[in-house]
């Protein structure tokens, strides 16, 4: 067996490796309590810089919850240019009560230059050149997109007379919502598809809301044996649209034991946005229709059009943003 030699100065030996050790660990716990800092140090760094990038989204979504319901809103530079909001001042300050109002009365150029900033370019996302001549907002004729600022007006006709008629018939218990541009646009200028093929799911494509129908009543089947399979497929049909369009289910409106009933008050609601909506196709899609010409692109209207599988549509005004002569108490 070989012996090792005995080490020289083993107390010299055992004094610098007990050092060695104590240095190591002050440099270890030094070094990891740096890392720790450094780590903080940068996390709140950029957790700083996202804040003040997350501020303007903030304000705008605080901007957009008080004019309507769960819309995303931009900035107004995001789809109005520079040149179309100097020329809108310049016309603002040489004209301070408007020129050629057809719709919105009772309003100066300032008001009426804000409802269509924040509700109108705001609704679609286009610029003000989208209707109008920006050299002389006034302008009726002789420009390329005249003829959608003749639409447009009738869009607004429509939100009036829709808001007077239908939705003032719905209890202020509902949200008291008012119907705007974003409505139904939802920030597309063409507006939004009011059957699109991905909701349409087991329903036939050319499937259309029974808007030939009387309401209240006109989708009632009550366990009669005189109905044909052909109407109780057609209810079928529209309670699967309701159930898509709102995102609810059947007891939403219905007694599960007694679906005839009335007795829950969205089936009421339900009725009255059947009457508007068959009021919007007689009246703004139907050939011969009173201002039919151009406002609906020929479009059937439907649940979904303003709903969007959500109770309260996306894009409803907040009570009190609509201007009064468009809102349900002008």
């Amino acid at each position: 067996m070989i012996q090792q030699p005995p080490t020289l100065f083993p107390e010299i030996t055992n004094t610098v490796r007990g050092r060695f050790y104590i240095v190591a660990g002050i440099i270890s716990v030094v070094m990891a309590v740096a890392s720790i800092a450094i780590f903080w140090w940068i996390f709140y760094q950029l957790d700083a810089v996202a804040a003040e990038k997350a501020k303007p989204q903030a304000d705008l979504l605080r901007q957009s919850q008080s004019i309507y319901v769960n819309y995303v809103y931009l900035p107004t530079d995001a789809y109005i240019t520079a040149e179309s909001l100097a020329a809108m001042n310049a016309y603002i300050a040489a004209n301070p009560q408007p020129q050629a109002v057809q719709v919105l009365k009772g309003m100066n150029t300032a008001q009426i230059s804000a409802y269509m900033v924040s509700q109108v370019s705001g609704g679609l996302k286009v610029d003000c050149s989208y209707c109008h001549n920006i050299a002389n907002f006034a302008q009726e004729d002789g420009y390329p997109n005249a003829a959608k600022k003749v639409t447009a007006r009738k869009m607004m006709q429509m939100s009036a007379d829709l808001n007077q008629n239908y939705t003032a018939k719905l209890p202020a218990s509902v949200g008291n919502y008012q119907i705007t541009c974003a409505t139904c646009h939802n920030g597309k200028a063409a507006g939004l598809e009011p059957y699109p093929i991905e909701i349409m799911n087991t329903l036939p494509n050319d499937w259309r809301l029974p808007l030939n129908l009387d309401y209240p009543g006109g989708l009632v089947v009550t366990g009669r044996k005189d109905i044909s399979n052909a109407e109780v497929e057609r209810n079928q049909f529209t309670m699967y649209h309701f159930n898509v369009s709102m995102g609810q289910g059947c007891t939403f409106c219905h007694n599960s034991r007694n679906f005839q009933s009335y007795e829950i008050e969205q089936k009421n609601h339900a009725s009255i946005m059947l009457q508007m909506t068959k009021h919007i196709q007689e009246t703004y899609v139907a050939p011969g229709g009173r201002i039919a010409d151009g406002i609906m692109a020929g479009k059937s209207p439907s649940c979904w059009l303003c709903h969007q599988g959500a109770r309260i549509p996306p894009g409803a005004a907040q009570p009190g943003q609509v201007p009064a002569v468009l809102s349900s108490t002008p």
